[in-house]
């Protein structure tokens, strides 16, 4: 995945939808602080994509630059296969009973997981 730089520190994603900075060069005196050392990344289209202990939240913060281009890269592949299982007449359940299991499939209308529900797609068409 390819960054912008913006600035020492700091990265853009082409769309503009993550945003990337190293805390060792955002926490006012370059390199006082030990504890804050890695890379946040920051969702800016409004969505909460990361997830701890059943929070959601529009920050993560890594260790690595690479890490964070990959965590990036995981969420927009996800993101677009999302969109190719809507457009395709899937429905994803907000509150599923099984966490996970959340796509319902228009030709079976069983609650399957993403993998699942893409594996079906496949099939059917």
């Amino acid at each position: 995945m390819k960054l912008q730089r913006i600035e020492a520190g700091e990265y853009l994603t082409p769309d503009g939808r993550f945003y990337v900075r190293n805390t060792y060069y955002s926490n006012g005196i370059p390199g006082r602080s030990n504890t804050s050392s890695g890379w946040l990344i920051e969702d800016r289209s409004g969505a909460t994509p990361f997830q701890r202990n059943h929070y959601k939240s529009n920050l993560r913060r890594v260790d690595t630059l690479a890490q964070s281009r990959e965590i990036m890269a995981r969420i927009i592949q996800r993101d677009a296969e999302a969109k190719k299982l809507r457009d395709a007449g899937w429905c994803k359940e907000d509150n599923p009973q099984q966490p996970g299991v959340c796509w319902r499939s228009p030709y079976t209308d069983r609650l399957l997981t993403q993998t699942e529900a893409l594996l079906e797609l496949s099939l059917m068409l």
